[in-house]
């Protein structure tokens, strides 16, 4: 037995029960322990990508960053107390969007102070702010809306994680059991044919157990959740491909060393924060989680 085999039953094991039992039996203050969670690890994940850049050597400002990802973030929770109906003005997906934007102005605008002789990196150093701020900031404020915002808890936050790790999940025994076909992309020549059959599966597997787990959750058909569970499926592996890319423009293996077996906090939340959104709005169009 490997020791990544190792360290995935590990997880399996001890972390994923932790999970379940946290969502279950500790969601006082509309998940509060979840959001604070996601917020430290999203100054984590900031932290990581400014080493990302650092390797080209292009700099970012993670405070700066974090200051504005955690008023992204925090904004979205605190809307979570505020029912529809409300005094409140604003959804919280358009409190999200609109703390997204006014965060961008303040990130950009401080590059129109610059002085002369930063002319020359101003670029890719508003580029690199830009889409840090994108990826930690505004996708993993989707995680806190997802985990905190819809009228039920327990059911999103469960579906959304059996239809991202149920793909990681599946894509790793296909790939370790029938993965014969490797090399297919540059960015992951690790990846296999089978890999990629097992996480798109997974996904889909994951929205037909949901039908069934969650009664009330308001699913339509399953035909719906069929559908979000394809387009899941989708999203996560692009996702998992993605920050594959981004490591490799870099030239460095890990984004980090704090996940044992895995590395850094990006290199086991790639596809969740680009699943989020996509979660998020397909619920909302179906009408789930009422």
């Amino acid at each position: 037995m490997t020791g990544n085999t190792k360290q995935r039953l590990l997880f399996f094991f001890t972390g994923i029960p932790a999970f379940i039992l946290a969502v279950l039996f500790l969601p006082f203050w509309n998940n509060a322990l979840l959001f604070l969670v996601i917020t430290i690890l999203q100054i984590m994940a900031i932290y990581e990508i400014r080493g990302i850049f650092r390797a080209q050597g292009i700099l970012v400002d993670p405070i700066r960053l974090s200051i504005f990802s955690l008023a992204t973030s925090s904004a979205v929770y605190a809307s979570s107390f505020f029912s529809r109906g409300s005094a409140l003005m604003f959804s919280s997906l358009e409190i999200l969007v609109i703390m997204s934007m006014i965060s961008l102005l303040f990130i950009t605008g401080q590059f129109a102070f610059i002085k002369k002789e930063d002319f020359a990196s101003a670029l890719t150093e508003i580029s690199a702010s830009v889409f840090s701020f994108f990826y930690t900031g505004i996708l993993g404020a989707f995680i806190v809306y997802l985990a905190t915002c819809f009228p039920q808890k327990k059911e999103p936050v469960f579906l959304f994680t059996l239809m991202t790790f149920g793909n990681d999940s599946l894509a790793w025994l296909f790939g370790v059991t029938l993965g014969k076909h490797r090399g297919l992309l540059d960015v992951s020549p690790n990846k296999s044919i089978a890999g990629f059959i097992g996480g798109f599966s997974g996904s889909i597997l994951a929205g037909v157990l949901g039908y069934f787990l969650f009664p009330e959750a308001g699913f339509s058909s399953i035909l719906s959740l069929l559908f979000m569970g394809a387009v899941m499926g989708a999203a996560v592996i692009v996702g998992d491909l993605f920050e594959s890319a981004l490591k490799r423009s870099a030239n460095v293996k890990d984004s980090g060393l704090i996940v044992p077996g895995r590395g850094g906090i990006l290199d086991s939340s790639d596809s969740l924060l680009f699943s989020a959104p996509i979660f998020v709005l397909l619920s909302l169009l179906f009408g789930f989680f009422r």
